[in-house]
């Protein structure tokens, strides 16, 4: 298992993310800035059903934990980045009045 490392440590920081990005929305009253700052693949869902995917954002972390793995962090850490970035960047601007009115 010590050849998957970030894959267990971005697994189980998973969990307390995902709490508190929960705890921040505060059940549609809160903001959803953490959500989107930590998991924007989960909220790319919401432009087909209006339906936040909680398995996509479960795995999101675990996979960039992989592909860490699996290729050298010089490598893939700056794609990592600028993928994640990106989807930050297209919910923000299409979704901006729905998630932060």
């Amino acid at each position: 298992m010590s050849n998957y490392k970030y894959t267990l440590w971005l697994s189980i920081l998973t969990i307390p993310l995902g709490f508190i990005a929960i705890l921040a929305g505060g059940g549609g009253h809160g903001t959803y800035f953490p959500i989107l700052a930590i998991f924007p693949f989960s909220l790319l869902g919401t432009f087909f059903n209006e339906k936040i995917s909680l398995f996509i954002g479960i795995v999101q972390l675990p996979i960039y934990g992989f592909l860490i793995d699996k290729f050298s962090t010089r490598k893939v850490l700056p794609i990592i980045i600028a993928v994640h970035v990106i989807c930050m960047y297209i919910v923000f601007v299409l979704k901006r009045e729905t998630f932060f009115s």
